[in-house]
């Protein structure tokens, strides 16, 4: 092996199941989704985290370790990398940037909120709410476009892997898998957890090409179907037609690490976490206004469901209950506290 720079690589163990985003990211941009172990405390088992029952709704999305691309994924697909990508990306992470300017109209047509304060009252709560994000896109937003111009070449890649998926599915050559979300609600209020994670299989005329392939979800008869899912050996059995071939490297195996003076090297570092379809700012602004009119409701509970609402109608999404715990806890339980 010639001298220099050596990279150890290991197998990696495929999960049974894969996220329907997982699987486009799989074949578009070559990223293997990985068993994510889990010890069930209930049992010892160990089993992938991914669909287990006793974690939803939490893994009703996929966890990402690295939410932009890679030197490697630019170099594979022959997309030539742009210089300040990757600092680009990192700086707009989960900052929801092209989104900022709606938010700022919206908030300076919102009418004055009186907020006392320890030296008066302050009438201009909702400008300077404004004023934040007006500073924040200033800074951002050259960031921003940096990262659109560049994930825009990688566009391409991913409808070719949707309209392979497409082909597959509608022609009955592999199956989907979701889970009926009203009848998850309706059995977890009854605490049928596990009866409650029941997936049925996705019929063929339910995809179309204008799906949004990253979220997971779909409408069957106009119910939502969450937890999107594919068989991954279904994957597998059609690898010559869904997964590109890549450059040949020289691998040595010692053990159980396989070692290269030849491949190249990643910039990639771990960020795991999930997928952030929730701008949970927008949320936190309109928990403050709540508090700050003396609007909020009784309960941590109602307000919970009452932000659910919020979601649904100025975002078109719908948080769970757990994950506006996760996520917005810490307010929740500053407003409650005081009541």
């Amino acid at each position: 092996m010639a001298e220099g720079k050596v990279t150890f690589l290991t197998e990696v163990e495929l999960p049974p199941y894969c996220f329907m985003s997982e699987v486009v990211e799989w074949i578009a941009f070559g990223r293997v989704p990985q068993m994510q172990y889990h010890s069930a405390s209930m049992t010892d088992e160990i089993l992938d985290y991914r669909f287990y029952w006793r974690e939803m709704p939490d893994n009703f999305q996929p966890e990402i370790e690295y939410p932009w691309f890679d030197r490697l994924e630019f170099e594979s697909l022959g997309i030539p990398m742009v210089e300040g990508y990757s600092e680009a990306a990192e700086k707009c992470y989960n900052e929801n940037v092209d989104t900022l300017p709606h938010w700022i109209k919206e908030y300076e047509k919102k009418d004055e909120v009186y907020v006392d304060q320890e030296d008066g009252v302050d009438p201009n709560f909702w400008k300077k709410v404004a004023d934040d994000y007006r500073q924040k896109l200033q800074e951002l937003r050259p960031f921003q476009v940096l990262v659109n111009q560049a994930e825009s070449k990688f566009r391409p890649h991913f409808d070719i892997a949707c309209a392979k998926l497409f082909q597959l599915l509608a022609l009955r050559e592999i199956t989907a898998q979701a889970i009926n979300f009203r009848r998850w609600e309706k059995l977890v209020d009854a605490d049928e957890y596990e009866k409650a994670a029941w997936f049925e299989c996705v019929p063929p005329e339910a995809f179309s090409l204008s799906l949004d392939w990253t979220q997971n979800e779909i409408l069957i008869d106009d119910v939502k179907h969450v937890a999107l899912r594919i068989k991954t050996q279904d994957i597998l059995d059609h690898h010559s037609l869904l997964l590109q071939s890549g450059n040949p490297i020289t691998v040595e195996r010692f053990g159980m690490f396989y070692l290269s003076s030849n491949v190249g090297r990643t910039l990639r570092k771990n960020k795991l976490g999930r997928r952030n379809v929730i701008d949970w700012q927008v949320l936190r602004d309109h928990l403050s206004e709540l508090a700050l009119t003396q609007t909020a409701p009784d309960g941590k509970e109602s307000c919970i469901y009452e932000l659910i609402a919020y979601a649904e109608r100025e975002l078109g999404k719908s948080p769970s209950r757990t994950a506006v715990q996760r996520n917005m806890g810490e307010e929740l339980d500053a407003i409650y506290a005081r009541k």
